[in-house]
């Protein structure tokens, strides 16, 4: 088991920049991040209770079972750098933040968050894009309830993981303040560059480095073959591959397939966008309220359309 425990654990929501973080952060000579992309170990007791939806149990089986087991995805780090968690996860499940404060201690803690409306629909085609999400955009989101008491993944609840305010409020009081940065996805799309600077100098490390671009990480739309999406979605072949096949040329191969099957990504409708957006308005005030700042998920003309409808 490796000895240097990761000292920044990365969360935030689905589809809101983590993998193109970690495309940038795996570049700068002072940083080890995990030999796995995602590990999820703090949330895993949650997931275990929440994967019974299409292609989870395959998610479910590549998450490490003990610490033991997690820290050993850390083996090729040395003393001389800072070892970083990136999964996506411990937002949602925010339970997690107890069980990394038992296992880690004192660490420094990043989320990205997006505007929710714009991920749920953006989540919602990523599991599209993999052939594993058969409803239309309304349908899969009359669907929630359901699939929640089914116990399908966060994955799957496009408007049910949207709510961002309990989550940050938890982490600020298992770790502090101080401790718990928090960026918007649209600061990180508009200026990645400023966004690394912030958190490299947040955890302790040259924030001087010049991260080389990324580009197209992790693009979500309608799949031109379905037959290709689903071949390389989470099942029975791709957990086979990943267990005889490096993580890096997996990861490389399977990035490559995916962006060449991926068509265009259709535009939400304006009805959807609306109704989405008063459902997480109350949300987005208590979470700016915490935060201290503005999101700028919601326009003048938002509000006033809420407040004349209360």
């Amino acid at each position: 088991m490796s000895n240097i425990k990761p000292r920044l654990i990365v969360g935030g929501a689905s589809k809101s920049g983590t993998t193109a973080l970690f495309y940038y952060l795996r570049q700068h000579p002072d940083i080890c991040l995990s030999a796995k992309k995602e590990l999820h170990f703090f949330s895993r007791i949650c997931l275990e209770q929440t994967s019974r939806g299409p292609g989870d149990r395959y998610v479910l089986a590549e998450i490490p079972n003990t610490f033991d087991e997690y820290m050993s995805f850390f083996n090729h780090c040395n003393g001389g750098k800072i070892a970083i968690d990136i999964s996506p996860s411990y937002l949602y499940h925010y339970e997690s933040a107890d069980m990394i404060k038992t296992h880690l201690g004192e660490v420094k803690i990043v989320f990205i968050l997006r505007n929710p409306v714009e991920k749920a629909f953006s989540q919602y085609m990523h599991l599209v894009g993999e052939g594993r999400e058969k409803l239309g955009f309304e349908d899969a989101l009359a669907k929630e309830d359901e699939r929640e008491v089914a116990r399908y993944s966060d994955m799957w609840l496009y408007k049910r993981s949207g709510f961002f305010a309990d989550a940050i409020d938890h982490f600020f009081k298992v770790f502090g303040r101080d401790n718990v940065k928090v960026v918007f996805f649209e600061e990180f799309l508009s200026d990645p560059q400023g966004i690394l600077h912030e958190i490299c100098l947040f955890s302790g490390i040259d924030g001087e480095f010049r991260f080389e671009p990324v580009y197209d990480v992790n693009r979500s739309g309608h799949p031109k073959s379905a037959l290709l999406a689903k071949l390389i979605a989470p099942n029975s072949l791709t957990y086979f591959l990943r267990r005889i096949i490096p993580q890096g040329i997996g990861r490389i191969g399977r990035k490559l397939i995916k962006d060449w099957n991926v068509a265009d990504k259709p535009k939400l409708s304006d009805d959807i966008r609306s109704l989405l957006l008063t459902s997480y308005i109350d949300d987005i005030r208590r979470l700016e309220l915490t935060l201290g700042r503005k999101s700028g998920w919601i326009s003048k003309q938002d509000l006033m359309k809420f407040e004349d409808k209360e």
